[in-house]
């Protein structure tokens, strides 16, 4: 009996120790798997999914303690004719483009939740929407635009955190709180319509000057440049933006490392460079 007790304790303590896992995700067949929801349901709690670009066709939903990361919205999208096209309760998706041909683009349930940095965008509904009792998902930095309801709903007894985000050009409005039947919708330094009423701490409602509809950088003299909470940096340690490009978790263009000059036999040179960046 003793030895038995002895080896299942060992057996404990060494799969506690199993280091998480990068699980790649490549539509065209590169990595572990083809599609967003089989890697999520094969994944454990603390693996990271890295989705390669595509356009993926499918309803997911993170229901585990896993973080998503696209590799931005430019080029990963993710889109159903499902409703919603994606059901979060916990962990964490960044660096997406989400839509939803038939209904929201994120529902929320679950109290840890996270929407980071993505463009939820073209949605028939919502583009985040909550009803659930108990939910309190955080949505950060992320742009809502084009959906045919609010950019964000917190409905019945649901909550919602969103800060530094930007909702433009949303159907009835861009954020909605049912406060009259208990949804909580807590809105800080976030750019759209309803977003200054009620007290909510750093929020305005004006024109965010992206670049153009389809590239989402605001200009140097937009009102939401280093407006964004002020507890949370930029990557470069300035005062984060609302929006996309900005937060911690803002997509960082790859910034050169190293430069290598080589001679040509015909008098010219030849420049490599390498660089890094979040994607």
């Amino acid at each position: 009996m003793k030895k038995t007790m002895l080896l299942f304790v060992l057996f404990v303590v060494a799969t506690a120790t199993l280091p998480a896992r990068v699980v790649k995700v490549d539509i065209n067949g590169s990595g572990q798997f083809t599609s967003i929801s089989a890697a999520l349901t094969n994944a454990v709690a603390g693996d990271t999914i890295k989705v390669l670009p595509g356009s993926y066709t499918e309803q997911i939903t993170i229901n585990k303690n896993v973080i998503v990361i696209g590799s931005g919205f430019e080029t990963t999208i993710i889109n159903s004719a499902l409703n919603p096209t994606v059901n979060i309760s916990a962990g964490k998706i960044q660096w997406f483009t989400i839509s939803s041909t038939s209904g929201d683009g994120i529902q929320t349930s679950g109290s840890n939740g996270i929407i980071s940095n993505c463009v939820i965008r073209g949605c028939i509904l919502c583009g985040v929407y909550t009803n659930t009792a108990g939910s309190s998902a955080s949505v950060i930095n992320c742009v809502l635009a084009d959906n045919g309801s609010y950019g964000i709903e917190a409905a019945n007894t649901g909550k919602i955190n969103a800060t530094n985000c930007i909702a433009k050009w949303n159907g009835p409005g861009d954020f909605w709180g049912d406060w009259y039947n208990g949804g909580i919708l807590n809105l800080s330094y976030c750019d759209g319509s309803n977003a200054s009423t009620n007290g909510n701490q750093g929020c305005i409602n004006l024109d965010p000057q992206f670049v153009s509809t389809s590239d989402l950088h605001i200009s140097q003299g937009s009102p939401c440049w280093d407006k964004g909470n002020p507890s949370l940096l930029d990557p470069d340690g300035s005062p984060s933006d609302m929006g996309y490009f900005g937060g911690p978790d803002c997509p960082i263009y790859p910034v050169v490392k190293a430069v290598k000059i080589i001679p040509q036999p015909d008098g010219s040179i030849q420049i490599q460079a390498t660089g890094v960046a979040n994607y």
